[in-house]
């Protein structure tokens, strides 16, 4: 094992980050924006759901396509586009307010719009990510990120209402646009990927043992798996976000207010997580880190659904258990994703995880409505703890014979430079010479 410390963040990572934060910060407030105008337009909760449906289908349509496209051609300059298409889709939404289109037509469209930016600017970002960033910073990084993700949704939640209340949904749009523009700034200052760029010692290493591994087993990574375990997240969240809100209103019968509440107390632990995880991924494995977050999630879920003030005691831990889980998931899949496939692995995660969510909210919620709200949170963590607990279990048994076989490539690569090594160190002339050092080099 080597002693090396990891590389030190490099400029793709210091860019990447706090373009992450401004994206989930726009795209945030993108959605709570258009969503109270619809509502305030139509005042129906089913004029809100056909905008979620809106967000999703093309997500679930395009992520495949883009995904391939992401591997065939630059991402940084995929991810630019997207942004820029972003910006155009933002910005557009309160000029055909002002010219004065119809509110509800104008907000579908624009959501179906930015829907199919995103569908390309996920598979492009993450390919990115798996291109510039040393696979010995991608745990960090991935915790780091996930604290710009969950600061990004956190700030958007808390600021998009009284944002609204102050100055109007206009001025968000304005805003939504605004922050594209940055992040689409950012990718640019991180540069083209120099030619032939070198990579470090240690990361060679890795993946020549990784490459040695993959040889001996006759086997290819198990990328199915792994990408089921880190869709597990889109079903979690999915499902949770439709659930919450009947739990809340519904089963405990307590006022709208309590959602934002509660969704503050999980983005503080979510936070939490995210920065703890930069340590613990030191000290234990991805696969088990996943696995105990998932389970200890079900747990607290079943927990959720006793009482409202119960809820408000354990989301936090909630958070942190999910957090730590689709953190290690994610970064289990992109160290195992090929550089020149991650796109499309990325890009068919996004539409199998969104398409199984969509699945499972349909189920659940037809389960609730026969019985009650309750039920539904002990579907979903079952689900949670099933399909976590036999993808880990499956990726456990590949997990030994992988590393039983690396280290065998590596024993039998040692044997064979020393007997190499030892044969021109032998004098040419004197065979008897070298016949004495064949047993030197035998018990090397």
């Amino acid at each position: 094992m080597s002693t090396l410390a990891p590389p030190r963040p490099n400029r793709a990572e210091k860019l990447l980050i706090p373009a992450t934060f401004v994206t989930n910060l726009g795209n945030g407030i993108q959605l709570t924006a258009a969503s109270y105008l619809v509502f305030s337009a139509e005042n129906t909760m089913l004029a809100v759901s056909w905008l979620i449906i809106a967000v999703t289908i093309p997500q679930v349509a395009l992520s495949l396509y883009f995904g391939k496209l992401a591997d065939r051609f630059d991402r940084r300059t995929l991810a630019m586009v997207s942004d820029l298409a972003s910006a155009a889709a933002a910005v557009g939404l309160p000029v055909w307010l002002a010219l004065g289109g119809d509110p509800s037509t104008v907000s579908y469209v624009a959501s179906f719009v930015l829907s199919i930016s995103a569908a390309l600017f996920f598979p492009a970002s993450n390919a990115l990510i798996k291109e510039r960033i040393p696979e010995s910073r991608l745990a960090q990084f991935n915790g780091n990120a996930e604290i710009a993700i969950q600061g990004g949704t956190l700030a958007s939640a808390a600021l998009g209402g009284w944002v609204i209340v102050w100055i109007g949904t206009t001025s968000l749009f304005y805003f939504n646009s605004i922050t594209f523009l940055v992040s689409a700034a950012m990718l640019f200052l991180i540069g083209r990927r120099p030619a032939g760029a070198a990579i470090s010692a240690p990361e060679a290493a890795a993946k020549a043992a990784k490459a040695a591994a993959a040889r001996l087993t006759g086997t290819r990574p198990p990328l199915a798996r792994l990408a089921l375990l880190y869709a597990i997240g889109n079903i979690v969240i999915i499902v949770g976000n439709t659930i919450m809100l009947v739990l809340v209103i519904e089963g405990f019968h307590s006022n709208a207010g309590y959602l934002g509440i509660v969704d503050a107390l999980f983005g503080i632990g979510a936070l939490f997580a995210a920065a703890v995880f930069k340590k613990v991924s030191a000290k234990a494995t991805m696969l088990k880190t996943t696995l105990i977050g998932y389970l200890a999630f079900s747990v607290i879920l079943v927990l959720e659904s006793t009482h409202l003030y119960m809820m408000m005691a354990v989301i936090p831990f909630a958070a942190i258990a999910f957090c730590m889980a689709r953190i290690s998931a994610r970064t289990a899949l992109m160290s195992a994703a090929p550089e020149d496939r991650t796109g499309f692995v990325f890009g068919a995660t996004n539409a199998f995880g969104l398409a199984a969510g969509t699945t499972a909210v349909v189920l659940i919620s037809l389960l609730v409505d026969a019985t009650k709200v309750q039920y539904g949170f002990y579907a979903l963590a079952a689900l949670v703890a099933v399909l976590g607990t036999v993808t880990v279990l499956s990726l456990g048994k590949l997990d030994r014979e992988t590393k039983a076989a690396a280290e065998a490539a590596e024993a039998a690569e040692a044997a064979e430079a020393a007997v190499e090594s030892a044969e021109a160190a032998a004098p040419a002339a004197a065979p008897a010479a070298t016949e004495s050092r064949e047993p030197v080099a035998a018990k090397v």
